[in-house]
């Protein structure tokens, strides 16, 4: 090596981050939203109007109604211009992150996603309830939500170029005294979630261990990852 290779590397040192074998595909293009946040004795809500959200170049406003003393009273309230409201019941959880702004499924309409944390510990703590509104006709949505983990997963990619991006779930999965984090593949179709990992090879399986690691295991083959197959995402709740 040379003296000049040398000093470029001491001053310009090269750096390798891992990547999942799905991040190298095409993500959408996301608006990521704050919520305002306001208490008022144990009631929660966290509202945002969002700009000219639909094609008409009409607003959306989107609440979060929670209860702190009874979080079984939870709801999110959409709106829009023409005043119409409609209430989705939802698991409650604990925290809620900004909300995220996109074309998801590539009909040309926008839809949003609310991503909210149960406040676990440990691993635990990475549990997430992610909620998609795919929007409809006539500025209706559809409601798709379950409960997840946070991690790269949480951007969606189009791994198969049809512009449906693919919602990646990733789940803690044991097998023979090993932990996996497994990622199965999902597209929101005719209003509901189906699973397209058949399409794909999925699911795939990286072993948790206790640093950095993005490879697919070889310790199982990926005819054995199929029998950990999520046909639906665990707690999958669909909502018109």
């Amino acid at each position: 090596m040379t003296n000049f290779l040398k000093y470029t590397f001491l001053l310009f040192p090269i750096f390798v981050f891992g990547q999942y074998p799905f991040e190298k595909y095409k993500k959408p293009k996301t608006s990521s939203l704050e919520f305002k946040m306001t208490e008022e004795n144990s009631f929660l809500k966290y509202s945002k109007i969002v700009k000219s959200f639909f094609n008409d170049k009409s607003d959306l406003e989107v609440i979060i109604n929670g209860n702190t003393e009874d979080l079984r009273k939870t709801n999110i309230e959409v709106n829009t211009k023409s005043k119409s409201r409609k209430y989705f019941e939802e698991i409650p959880t604990q925290g809620t992150d900004a909300f995220y702004v996109a074309d998801y499924n590539g009909d040309g309409k926008k839809d949003f996603k609310i991503v909210c944390y149960y406040m676990g510990l440990g691993l635990a703590s990475l549990n997430v309830r992610v909620i998609y509104f795919f929007q409809n006709e006539n500025k209706s949505f559809t409601k798709v939500s379950f409960d997840d983990k946070i991690g790269e997963n949480t951007t969606e990619r189009d791994l198969n170029g049809d512009g449906n991006f693919e919602i990646i779930t990733m789940t803690l999965q044991n097998h023979k005294n090993h932990n996996y984090w497994l990622f199965n593949l999902y597209n929101f179709v005719n209003g509901n979630l189906i699973c397209v990992n058949n399409k794909l090879n999925y699911p795939i399986m990286v072993q948790y261990v206790f640093k950095d690691n993005y490879q697919v295991t070889k310790k199982l083959t990926r005819k054995e990852m199929k029998k950990y197959e999520l046909k639906k995402p665990k707690e999958l709740l669909v909502d018109n």
